[in-house]
């Protein structure tokens, strides 16, 4: 019995540890979007704008649009409207579903004839998980990982 004690005591050390070292991620990958019209009018802040409850956000997972919702979090849409010092903005949080080229796509469809496609590159190295790059609707809108993700789109 004593030998069988010594042992699991040699063994039970080696069996919990692991190579894996990704065990705590400190995920950085919100995108902030303020929406302006062609007047520049903050389309969150006037009558018949944008609202939350109107908004289906859809993240791209194996090349088909899966609506996300997750009704246990705080923001089950996945998105957040933010009065801020500068005017009301929209917070998203993009797919971390990345494809070959270590991008995510996600859709933003604030009715039947309106949406926009969010393509974010994310770097998941160092345990970080952190926006690189985003194209809005295939046009490059910011690249700077080390500065706030604030995105201005005039519709």
């Amino acid at each position: 019995m004593k030998k069988v004690i010594i042992l699991l005591l040699i063994i039970l050390p080696m069996i919990a540890c692991s190579e894996e070292t990704d065990c705590c991620v400190n995920p950085d990958i919100s995108l902030d979007i303020t929406y302006l019209n062609a007047d520049g009018l903050n389309l969150f802040e006037i009558e018949q704008g944008y609202s939350v409850a109107d908004i289906t956000v859809y993240h791209k997972i194996n090349g088909e649009w899966e609506v996300y919702y997750k009704g246990n979090l705080d923001a089950p849409k996945g998105i957040t409207v933010v009065d801020g010092t500068h005017g009301t903005y929209l917070s998203i949080s993009p797919s971390t579903n990345l494809d070959q080229n270590k991008q995510s796509e996600t859709k933003i469809q604030f009715s039947a004839s309106d949406s926009d496609i969010i393509k974010a590159e994310i770097d998941q190295s160092h345990s970080n998980t952190s926006i690189t790059k985003v194209w809005y609707n295939d046009v490059l809108v910011w690249e700077n990982h080390d500065a706030k993700s604030m995105i201005e789109i005039i519709k």
